[in-house]
């Protein structure tokens, strides 16, 4: 079993268990039955995940809207528009509860 290699790369799973890094994608398929424990508790999913979470892209632009909005209101209150304010802050609010449900403040 430890010398098993994946046939794209040559990566043997010896070295997986060494470094708990595989040498490409086709690793995973590969290994894929001595690997699936590691990685559920490497990445709470048996399979592979990739380096980033899917909704990166978006937390990150919920958070830039977020701080647009903040930079918003601060203007209209320094410009005297109040009612803008009022708009921004109830926009402020409704974007900060989906950042408190996806955990990112």
């Amino acid at each position: 079993m430890y010398d098993k290699a994946c046939p794209a790369c040559g990566k043997r799973l010896s070295e997986f268990y060494n470094t708990s890094m595989l040498g490409c994608p086709n690793c995973y398929h590969a290994f894929e039955t001595e690997i699936e424990f590691a990685l559920r508790k490497i990445q709470g999913k048996g399979f592979h995940v990739g380096k980033t979470p899917q909704n990166t892209a978006l937390d990150r632009e919920l958070l830039s809207e977020y701080q647009r909005l903040i930079k918003e209101k601060e203007r209209a209150g320094v410009e005297g528009r109040f009612e803008d304010m009022c708009e921004f802050s109830d926009q402020l609010l409704e974007l900060k509860q989906e950042l408190r449900k996806r955990g990112l403040i």
